[in-house]
């Protein structure tokens, strides 16, 4: 999850699409798909959430823990502010939902 200054939500939805995403796709093994939502009610904060789709959850767990996302981290603090991003893996949001 995202949370992006409104003034700044053009160059995000641009740099998102444009490079985050292709080299999130390309740099981790066993992802399947990556899917970007604008949260538009319940969620003052952080109002963007991405989920990607892992073959395997070891493939996830894999990814979470790599190098390749600490870089992508970086970029977008670099670019966004830090501490404008929270993760919830599958199993965080599974316990969510079922309470």
């Amino acid at each position: 999850m995202a949370k992006v200054k409104p003034e700044a939500e053009e160059a995000f939805n641009r740099w998102y699409n444009e490079d985050h995403l292709p080299k999130a796709l390309e740099r981790f093994p066993g992802v399947v798909s990556g899917r970007r939502y604008q949260i538009m009610e319940g969620e003052d904060e952080y109002r963007f959430m991405t989920m990607y789709e892992f073959e395997t959850y070891e493939a996830m767990q894999k990814a979470v823990n790599s190098e390749a996302i600490q870089g992508l981290i970086k970029e977008f603090d670099e670019a966004f502010g830090k501490g404008g991003r929270k993760k919830l893996l599958a199993v965080q949001l599974k316990a969510l939902a079922v309470g």
